[in-house]
């Protein structure tokens, strides 16, 4: 007889449960079973590895031992495994999964995918919430996704993957054509203090709270009387003037809308390249890093306003 994993997890179960009857119930055998078992390997190993008794089992030093060890086995056995699968599928072609926040980085990066890889299939997927987006990559339901962060809200990456910072991008403000601060250009934010606010709903990103403690740093409370996720609904009632909205720099016809830009940028968003570390995705990172600048950088430039932003203040903010 030779020691197997199976043994190691066993003797494991044994461990946690705390006693033969309930070991045997975990691995769905009987208890002779399970006895049996444990006998044949504590003769192998050539000692006894648990103290028997009417309320269950404890370890002794030796098989204290034994356990510490088989987890750690077991650990890098699990790790073996997951990465010879993950070989396996990348070998086989598997398609590259790609997540991440509708923004324009987000189309960006399967462009730059697509064109890296060409023999790679490449599917991906927008989503919102920034929980959903790190539980995936940290499961390896994804390689590769663009978060967003705000100032105060950092996102922690989950085990086995990592981040690099993309760019930090402005928010600017739309207000109606016929507003009065339409033709400023730009405002300091404490000018908006009387303003009506149209937003987006609170989720687990921090924005919304992100937004009210700059606006309250600035002096006022944000008076939010809109709530929306879609943009046509917000840019509708910022042109009909019942409110102002948020203007990510690069985005959809805003027919009605005038854009202004913040003095010294108050609100802005981080994005961030995120990768899990075993994927395909990891050694092109900063080939994908650059290509998705450039292709902003171009974005940027068939836009006026952000245009002239960009060269006034985006050299020394947006870009890490």
């Amino acid at each position: 007889m030779r020691l197997e994993i199976r043994h190691l997890e066993l003797v494991l179960a044994i461990a946690e449960a705390g006693s033969l009857r309930r070991a045997a119930a975990r691995l769905h055998l009987t208890q002779p079973a399970v006895t049996t078992q444990l006998k044949r390997i504590e003769q192998l190993l050539g000692g006894p590895l648990f103290v028997r008794s009417a309320e269950g089992v404890l370890p002794t030093h030796t098989g204290t031992e034994l356990v510490r060890d088989a987890q750690n086995l077991l650990r890098h056995f699990d790790s073996l495994q997951r990465s010879a699968r993950l070989n396996a599928q990348h070998e086989a072609g598997a398609p590259v999964k790609v997540g991440g926040i509708p923004a324009q980085q987000f189309s960006l990066l399967v462009n730059t995918l697509t064109a890296t890889l060409p023999r790679r299939e490449v599917t991906s997927r927008t989503i919102r919430e920034t929980g959903s987006l790190t539980a995936l990559l940290g499961s390896g339901e994804l390689d590769v996704a663009v978060l967003r962060q705000f100032p105060g809200f950092p996102v922690p990456p989950p085990p086995g993957v990592e981040h690099r910072l993309l760019l930090r991008e402005p928010f600017f403000i739309g207000v109606s054509e016929h507003h009065d601060l339409a033709p400023r250009g730009e405002i300091a934010l404490a000018e908006l203090a009387g303003e009506k606010w149209v937003m987006p709903d609170p989720d687990d990103s921090g924005m919304n709270e992100y937004f009210a403690r700059t606006c309250a740093a600035a002096g006022f409370d944000q008076r939010i009387t809109h709530l929306t996720n879609e943009a046509h609904v917000a840019f509708s009632l910022t042109a009909e003037g019942r409110g102002i909205c948020l203007l990510y720099p690069i985005g959809t016809a805003r027919t009605g809308l005038a854009t202004l830009s913040l003095t010294g940028t108050p609100l802005y968003r981080e994005l961030l390249l995120a990768w899990r570390a075993d994927s395909p995705v990891a050694s092109l990172v900063d080939e994908l890093c650059a290509k998705i600048e450039a292709g902003y950088l171009a974005l940027v430039e068939d836009s006026a306003f952000y245009r002239n932003w960009w060269h006034h203040e985006g050299s020394s903010f947006a870009l890490p």
